[in-house]
């Protein structure tokens, strides 16, 4: 499998959080819901202070100690990084990212189906270990032609 390893310096990252688990495949259902609901809402437009205006991070967070793809809890994150904390919309949470080591996968193609993909292909990879601190995945413009969508995934590493 290909990927890269990068560091990245921190983020702050402000934005509405859904905490969920891959027990009894809750996450596969609550997931696309909270994705809907928020762009329903428009939620992510209400923040200021964005770093860049074309980047939203679906971030996985705040693992519980027993954390498995049949145990634990999970949260995520649907935000952006933020140069300032200033004037939080009501409902959103912030979030300090440190600077880390990531292995960086890339998901090109039809949105959902490689996205899914590349998730299925990282659990299974041991090449590496994980930190289970802070994984995210990177949407900006390359990532809204559905058909030809390309996502960074990035996966934070015990150092």
């Amino acid at each position: 499998m290909n990927y890269e390893i990068v560091t990245m310096p921190a983020m702050t990252i402000v934005g509405a959080e859904l905490h969920t688990t891959y027990m009894n495949n809750e996450c596969y259902s609550a997931l696309p819901a909270f994705w809907e609901k928020q762009r329903k809402e428009n939620s992510i437009s209400k923040i200021p202070n964005k770093m860049y205006q074309d980047v939203l991070l679906g971030i996985y967070t705040d693992y519980t100690p027993d954390f498995s793809l049949t145990s634990g809890y999970f949260s995520f994150i649907m935000g952006v990084p933020v140069t300032s904390v200033e004037a939080i919309p009501k409902g959103m949470v912030v979030k300090e990212i440190m600077a880390s080591k990531y292995a960086v996968f890339t998901a090109k193609g039809p949105f959902a189906t490689e996205i899914g993909k590349k998730w299925a292909n990282i659990w299974q990879n041991k090449d590496f270990q994980r930190s289970f601190t802070h994984d995210f995945e990177w949407y900006d413009s390359q990532s809204t032609d559905d058909a030809n969508s390309i996502v960074k995934i990035y996966i934070a590493l015990k150092t």
